[in-house]
């Protein structure tokens, strides 16, 4: 038995001759420090003993001050087999929470009330949270502006003296973390949400091969207390995606009508095309007729959206539009009367790149 050991168990009166626990003691070792949450422990239970001394069975106990036990390990203290001092560790599912909240570890004889040692620890709410990539999967290895970036998003509860954000390679199971493969130093940040932008590269500025990383947001606050966030997933891949681009064309450029009928007290519609101004003019009282724009796609292109240059002139141009695969439609309906000045055509469409 060491002497500062001793001491400091006589100190806070944790031996004791009584015959049920001899010259037993314990000692437990808690953070003196508040820990932000997640917190799953350990803790470190420190028994002491005489060599002579009978084998006895402890309860640790994990629990809130004046409620049950959230967790309880049971030991068996065997001078005959173990040596004093004598550690045993305590760990629990994660403790989070959303305020400060103090916490008890306390160590009695199994199947007894009286407590023989008890320390208190503060566990505070998450320093960093909300952790996510977005967007995942990301394709960096293709620089051609659709999401060859990746933003590692998160929020901190308190301002930081550090922040470092760290970026792994999985491990052979694909879980984290494997081999880091780049780290960022973000320094002092205020509390609320902040985000960086990864690109896909490692420390040498290298391409990252295909695959599954993990980013972890690590946070000192301006105390010197620190957490580390639980990994985010980000997937770096290649495949095929679709990109998308625009094209237009003149009003006049139309390729028919269609769909032309009266409303139940009869009318018509008169549609015109100018070559010279380029503008497609539509003209319904008491009718409805349907305009279309022919595009030529390749057979794996396809129209995601269409618009229109309209002027509704004195009556307003009631319409709806959509489109098919490959043509941009406009309705226009006359509730009694409809006019329509096209001026242009607008799709934007997609099409597919291996990444």
């Amino acid at each position: 038995m060491t002497t500062c050991l001793l001491a400091a168990l006589l100190a806070v009166g944790l031996l004791t001759a009584a015959p049920a626990l001899a010259t037993y003691g314990a000692v437990v070792e808690v953070p003196t420090d508040p820990v932000y949450s997640p917190f799953g422990g350990p803790v470190i239970v420190t028994f002491v003993f005489d060599g002579d001394d009978p084998a006895r069975v402890f309860t640790i106990r994990l629990r809130r001050p004046g409620h049950g036990p959230i967790k309880e390990k049971d030991v068996v203290v065997d001078p005959g087999v173990d040596t004093s001092p004598h550690e045993v560790s305590l760990s629990w599912q994660d403790l989070s929470v959303g305020n400060p909240t103090d916490y008890v570890v306390d160590v009695r004889r199994q199947g007894e009330s009286e407590v023989i040692t008890s320390e208190t620890f503060t566990v505070l709410p998450s320093l960093v949270a909300d952790v996510a990539a977005h967007p995942s999967p990301f394709y960096p290895l293709v620089i051609d502006g659709y999401k060859d970036h990746t933003t590692i998003g998160f929020s901190l509860s308190a301002d930081t003296g550090a922040t470092t954000i760290r970026v792994y390679a999985a491990d052979t199971y694909g879980r984290c973390c494997g081999t880091e493969v780049r780290s960022e130093d973000l320094g002092p940040l205020p509390a609320g949400d902040h985000g960086w932008s990864w690109d896909g590269t490692a420390d040498d500025d290298d391409p990252v091969a295909k695959g599954v990383y993990f980013a972890r947001v690590e946070a000192t606050d301006t105390d010197d207390v620190s957490m580390v966030s639980k990994p985010t997933k980000v997937e770096v891949t290649k495949g095929q995606i679709r990109l998308t681009a625009t094209k237009e064309k003149f009003g006049s450029a139309y390729g028919g009508v269609f769909d032309h009928t009266p409303t139940a007290i009869g009318g018509s519609c008169l549609v015109a095309r100018d070559t010279t101004t380029h503008l497609a003019s539509i003209l319904c009282a008491n009718a409805n007729i349907s305009m279309f724009w022919r595009w030529s796609l390749a057979p794996d292109e396809r129209i995601e959206k269409v618009s229109f240059a309209i002027d509704g002139g004195a009556y307003g141009c009631h319409k709806r539009v959509s489109h098919t695969k490959t043509r941009s439609i406009i309705r226009v309906t006359s509730p009694p009367t409809s006019t329509c000045s096209i001026s242009e055509a607008r799709i934007v469409y997609s099409y597919p790149v291996q990444a």
